[in-house]
């Protein structure tokens, strides 16, 4: 199933991204794959949604870890080129593309939910994964223009969902 979204962004990365300026969006890249490194590294004990292995998934990426990597390292590369690459320069029209770009992560995920290929713990949900595309959305586009905004505005967000989900803290 993961597999299939995967592919599904690579050609729409092939498609539509703008490689001529990929130099641009790499520091932003990095920072989307450092972010999802660092929850998968230091919540693994606790994650609040957990991706499960369906048809092909099985084959080739068996666990929710390798499922993490590949979107890291094969499926992100892909999405920037085109997300950050067509970014409208007025601020209605970013509002806009954010939006757009948290209902298609969220669409994916509802298709995913539906087939099982996801689960969700500690009570995250559908509504709370909107949430986060919405704020990884406009995060990565506010560090394509002030990283150090991103920055502080993510570690924020971190913040209010630790306190929110009160995940233990690893030892």
């Amino acid at each position: 199933m993961h597999t299939s979204f995967s592919i599904f962004f690579i050609i729409i990365g092939l498609l539509f991204g703008v490689w001529s300026r990929w130099k641009e969006f790499y520091p932003t890249l990095l920072f989307w794959m450092v972010a999802n490194l660092f929850y998968s590294s230091l919540l693994d004990h606790f994650r609040v949604w957990e991706f499960i292995p369906v048809g092909i998934d099985k084959t080739f990426f068996r666990t929710h870890k390798i499922m993490c990597l590949r979107n890291n390292f094969l499926t992100y590369p892909f999405i920037i080129p085109v997300f950050l690459g067509r970014l409208p320069k007025l601020l209605s029209y970013k509002i806009g593309w954010i939006i757009f770009w948290a209902l298609l992560f969220e669409s994916l995920e509802f298709i995913a939910y539906l087939n099982k290929s996801i689960t969700y713990h500690y009570g995250w949900s559908l509504l709370w994964s909107l949430l986060f595309n919405l704020v990884t959305f406009t995060v990565l586009t506010i560090h394509n223009w002030k990283p150090w905004i991103a920055w502080l505005l993510s570690f924020i967000f971190i913040i209010i969902l630790f306190i929110i989900f009160q995940p233990p803290i690893p030892r």
